[in-house]
């Protein structure tokens, strides 16, 4: 049997699949692909793959359909599960975290944005994974009660500053926006950033650093890091980790041996601490690329 691979394409368009599979091999990705949902359940009864990115529109069974079953279904319910939209309709928001959705994808998509999202939801699996909760929010939208997680929040967030333009007098944004509004005091003001990775990261509850792998520079960092070394942005990047973390012989030869291989898009977990203390933090190191550039993740697990 073909080995397990990390993601599932459904798109019944095979210009558009064959597209994406290029992108994510490019990055180092591997995948399967499907024509329509029914092909994809199919393949998800022999293989676990990491994440699925699925097309909304599609013959038999749609993208939010598709979710609703890998949702419903024990083996795999936890798939990371992304949605293709061209958000011709703002309820297609609402509907896709209905059925559980982790991401949406707009289209046309750059790669780089794609990329980014897919590496970010990645990333907040292992973090549940390692025990980090995130945070959620309830809230009520056209009569309905809903519960959004942290990624879920931008999602909503980033969406709704799309729409904003484009439907400005529709009676739907005005309804959410006046929930954007209620919910400002308790999501990230996204709109002000500009890098789509150092987006996602910032809401990730935990410290956070990418370093570039040829020099070991430190070259993005979210806010929480920065709190945790209580240094500015301009004052922690271009160090090197070893500048800030102590690691033992042990850790400090795996974490060099981490910057020549290459393995692809797996995590490993070394420990080091702060100089000026004894105790060890885990740290969870994931290979990723950053701006086109080959970097190394470190997803600091505080005690």
């Amino acid at each position: 049997m073909e080995g397990e691979k990390d993601v599932l394409i459904v798109e019944d368009s095979p210009a558009q699949a064959e597209y994406l599979r290029r992108i994510l091999s490019k990055y180092g990705y591997s995948s399967f692909v499907a024509l329509n949902g029914k092909e994809a359940l199919e393949i998800l009864k022999e293989h676990n793959p990491k994440a699925i990115i699925s097309d909304v529109i599609m013959p038999e069974l749609n993208g939010f359909q598709l979710c609703q079953l890998v949702r419903q279904n024990e083996k795999t319910k936890d798939i990371i599960f992304i949605i293709l939209t061209s958000l011709s309709d703002p309820k297609d928001i609402v509907e896709g975290i209905k059925v559980g959705a982790d991401g949406f994808i707009v289209k046309p998509y750059e790669e780089n944005y794609l990329i980014s999202t897919l590496q970010y939801l990645l990333s907040l699996k292992e973090l549940r994974k390692a025990g980090i909760i995130e945070p959620s929010i309830e809230f009520t939208l056209f009569s309905k009660r809903y519960r959004l997680n942290n990624s879920q929040i931008q999602i909503l967030n980033l969406l709704l500053s799309i729409y904003e333009k484009k439907y400005e007098e529709s009676l739907e944004i005005k309804e959410l926006k006046n929930t954007i509004d209620k919910l400002s005091k308790e999501i990230t003001k996204i709109k002000e950033q500009e890098n789509e990775y150092d987006i996602l990261i910032e809401g990730i509850p935990t410290p956070i650093i990418v370093i570039k792998k040829d020099n070991e520079e430190i070259i993005s960092v979210n806010s929480y890091a920065l709190s945790f070394f209580n240094m500015k942005k301009e004052e922690i990047i271009g160090k090197k980790i070893t500048d800030l973390l102590s690691l033992s012989p042990f850790y400090l030869s795996k974490f060099k041996a981490l910057l020549i291989l290459n393995h692809e898009n797996k995590s490993f977990n070394i420990k080091g601490k702060l100089p000026s203390e004894k105790e060890e933090f885990e740290i969870i190191a994931t290979h990723i690329i950053y701006k086109e550039t080959p970097s190394l993740q470190l997803v600091i697990k505080k005690n």
